[in-house]
């Protein structure tokens, strides 16, 4: 019975030592682990146009504002418009007293009478051979100067008359029925809307790439979602000591009167157009370290890229070095590969 038991012991130990033996180090290791690949997500580069545009921020300002100033002195008898009136050139805005006018009107006369009777001896002396025609030809002008001057008294001193002279709105009244008024003093502002003028400092570096009768597009920040043409009308010849920018108008037809001035408006000018351009979406663009890398897509491996940027169009930028036409741009996964890292193409 021992030998027995003895031997059923031996064999187990025997079987125990065969079993290791045969037993495979991989599987006691575990397998080996698989490369993990990133699915991403590429374009094709191909070259397109791209615009080279400067957008520079300005305010609105109607090209016509006209403060109108009284001429004489006296006390508002008659008033005839009021804020937001439209009214045309030439017409009758208020009438003054006139307390000053008749001293005026009668000086003015006087220097008429005088004039003519100046004119009347020269010409008897100049009948006589007395007199050179010159002298007699200044005497002669002075009467047509005094008639002038006299018609002037009669139309707008005498009555106290204040006129527009331009068409356009009543911005602002600046007087009321009854007021005194001294010569000088505010009547009414006066403005023309139809046509608006925007007002941008172009830097001095971007001079050369515009020039006066260029058309630029024009947008208003309170008005979204709509553009209107403008012309540059003028540039400054001269830079802004302190921030080298020159001056530049934009006119622009608002003759539907939707912008006003003051608004604050964007202006787009275009420098250049650059063809076949090699371009990237901007937020395919990481900045690591300060440098701007892009990850291409070669053989199912992702490669990184130092990029130079030029152009800038939208969400799109110019690659001037670090990206070629045909080459698979990574624009979706990029930030989650390194360089050498297998992906997947979506």
């Amino acid at each position: 019975m021992f030998k027995t038991r003895h031997t059923a012991i031996f064999l187990g130990l025997l079987l125990l030592l065969c079993s290791g033996c045969n037993s495979d180090p991989k599987s006691e290791a575990g397998t080996a682990p698989v490369e993990k690949e990133v699915r991403v997500r590429t374009t094709e580069i191909t070259p397109v146009v791209l615009k080279d545009i400067l957008t520079l921020p300005g305010a609105t300002e109607p090209d016509k504002d006209v403060r109108v100033s009284s001429e004489s002195a006296g006390t508002v008898i008659w008033l005839g418009v009021k804020e937001g009136d439209r009214i045309k050139e030439g017409q009758l805005i208020a009438r003054l007293d006139g307390a000053s006018s008749g001293a005026k009107f009668d000086k003015a006369k006087a220097a008429r009478k005088l004039a003519a009777e100046q004119l009347r001896r020269r010409h008897e002396l100049l009948s006589k051979g007395v007199l050179a025609q010159e002298e007699y030809d200044q005497i002669k002008a002075e009467l047509e100067q005094s008639e002038a001057s006299l018609k002037e008294m009669q139309v707008n001193v005498e009555y106290g008359i204040v006129r527009a002279p331009i068409s356009g709105i009543v911005n602002k009244r600046h007087i009321d029925f009854g007021e005194r008024l001294n010569v000088g003093d505010r009547v009414v502002d006066i403005v023309e809307p139809s046509v608006i003028r925007t007002i941008v400092n172009v830097p001095e570096m971007d001079i050369p790439y515009i020039r006066k009768g260029q058309k630029v597009t024009v947008t208003v920040d309170a008005l979204p979602g709509r553009t209107w043409e403008g012309t540059i009308d003028f540039i400054s010849f001269k830079a802004d000591p302190f921030s080298k920018t020159f001056e530049t108008r934009i006119l622009t037809d608002n003759s539907g009167g939707e912008i006003r001035a003051g608004m604050l408006a964007r202006v787009s000018l275009l420098r250049r157009t650059v063809n076949d351009a090699i371009t990237t979406p901007l937020y395919a663009i990481i900045n690591q370290g300060g440098e701007r890398i892009i990850y291409v897509e070669e053989n199912g491996v992702a490669r990184v890229r130092t990029i130079e940027l030029g152009v800038i169009e939208g969400d799109r930028a110019q690659v001037l070095k670090g990206l070629k036409a045909g080459d698979k741009l990574i624009v979706a996964g990029h930030t989650m590969v390194e360089d050498g890292m297998k992906v997947v193409s979506q």
